[in-house]
């Protein structure tokens, strides 16, 4: 039921509150048809039957333009393209990102690992906040043993320590670095983006780390990762106070550098990009420039693999 209402408002709810006034026209638009019917049909038939339906049921006729008018113009909560030639896929959705079954799932988090909640030292309204809470309620420790034991084994004495840090964890990690944890079955890859001073605040969220995170991300992916299909959120916006850079330019550069990565190496077979829609609401950018965006960056991969095997054909020695 739940799943059913958060549909409903991501594919006719959210687009009325984006677009008013087009779908206020196009209900009026219903209407003058309708009224434009009741004339043909005096012209023609010379009867009143649409006329006298108005008459004696005033308020079906304007619910029936309404309704229409919504089912009608039902956005898609997923724009999916692929990317050039290959079976792999890019796609935007629109969801709550911990509902999401089937994917692997990441969790952006700062470069000490910290799990702590108190003092408000990991917001419970943060997606890893909502996480930890979700998964593992108030007790963090097999989170944090999960954690360790995945940097212990891939980044090995690969940190720095923080003198300063007496209640939190003293090993500041490089952004980009990954810890892959496992829950109920399902994968859940944490991914440093962000410093985080000892009282909690986030530091030096600039796009330059943003790019850094994903594309530390994607190598990660690429020889640790499952094959599987990977979901990941708007990272460095929101809660994180991204400084110099916008949800749009974060969404361009998941896609961007993942479709680079994926020129070389296989990273997945599907990459979706999850769009919380309060946040897009807040976002200077609406969904269909987004859904532009993607199917722009497949195009232009698919030609910048053609103009690859062309160059690759040409330069060949003659034997």
């Amino acid at each position: 039921m739940k799943n059913l209402v958060y549909k409903i408002y991501i594919q006719i709810l959210f687009p009325v509150s984006k677009k008013p006034v087009e779908y206020i026209s196009n209900f009026f638009a219903l209407i003058g048809g309708y009224f434009t019917l009741c004339e043909i049909e005096q012209a023609v038939f010379k009867t009143q039957i649409l006329l006298n339906i108005f008459r004696n049921c005033t308020l079906i006729v304007p619910m029936i333009s309404a309704m229409l008018v919504l089912l009608l113009r039902k956005e898609s909560a997923e724009k999916t393209a692929y990317l050039g030639t290959k079976d792999t896929m890019i796609s935007l959705k629109m969801a709550d990102l911990l509902n999401i079954k089937g994917s692997a799932i990441v969790i952006p988090t700062n470069t000490t690992f910290d799990t702590i909640m108190s003092g408000d030292f990991i917001s419970e309204k943060s997606i890893q906040g909502q996480f930890q809470k979700k998964m593992y309620g108030v007790d963090f420790s097999t989170l944090d043993m999960s954690i360790k034991n995945s940097l212990d084994e891939c980044y090995p004495n690969c940190y720095e320590i923080l003198e300063d840090r007496t209640k939190t964890n003293r090993n500041r990690y490089e952004i980009g670095t990954v810890a892959k944890i496992t829950c109920n079955g399902q994968h859940y890859y944490f991914l440093a983006v962000a410093d985080v001073s000892k009282t909690g605040k986030t530091q030096n969220v600039t796009m330059q780390n943003m790019t850094k995170a994903l594309v530390g991300l994607w190598e990660y992916l690429s020889k640790e990762g499952h094959t599987e299909p990977i979901t990941i959120p708007v990272i460095g916006t929101g809660r994180a106070g991204l400084c110099d850079g916008t949800f749009e330019d974060v969404v361009h550069e998941t896609i961007f550098s993942f479709a680079i990565k994926s020129q070389d190496e296989f990273v997945s077979r599907k990459m979706t990009i999850c769009i919380y829609p309060p946040a897009l609401s807040d976002a200077n950018v609406t969904w269909e420039k987004l859904c532009g965006y993607l199917e722009l960056q497949c195009q232009f991969f698919a030609e910048n693999e053609k103009r690859i095997k062309s160059s690759r054909i040409i330069g060949s020695p003659v034997n």
